[in-house]
């Protein structure tokens, strides 16, 4: 009886692997800076909301949590104030993915602040 071994053409992608590493990459950056820039003012709030969604819904997302006192350096970053108790829940809510401290994370710098 003779073995048959199984071979195939494929062979395993690289790319698959060097993706899945800037995943976990990006993943642990992203855990870091939430901890380390959490809001020292739980007032006053940056939201950072899906970056593939349209300014439009991003604004629109942002003024369901609170009060929109500015926009950030990229336009899906929103400053918010409002009700200390439960802004930041309020902003998860309705679509941010994370919350950081507005002074301390400087991709959020206004552009310009409302009234």
């Amino acid at each position: 009886m003779r073995d048959s071994l199984i071979t195939s053409d494929k062979r395993p992608s690289a790319l698959g692997g060097i993706a899945l590493t800037a995943g976990a990459i990006i993943a642990g950056l992203l855990a870091a800076v939430s901890v380390n820039a959490a809001p020292r003012d739980p007032s006053r709030v940056a939201a950072i909301f899906p970056p593939w969604w349209s300014v439009a819904q991003s604004i629109s997302a942002a003024g369901s949590a609170g009060d929109i006192a500015a926009v950030g350096g990229a336009p899906f970053i929103i400053i918010l104030r409002g009700d200390p108790v439960d802004l930041a829940r309020r902003a998860r809510a309705s679509g941010a993915l994370l919350i950081l401290d507005p002074d301390l994370a400087g991709v959020c710098a206004p552009k310009e602040t409302l009234p």
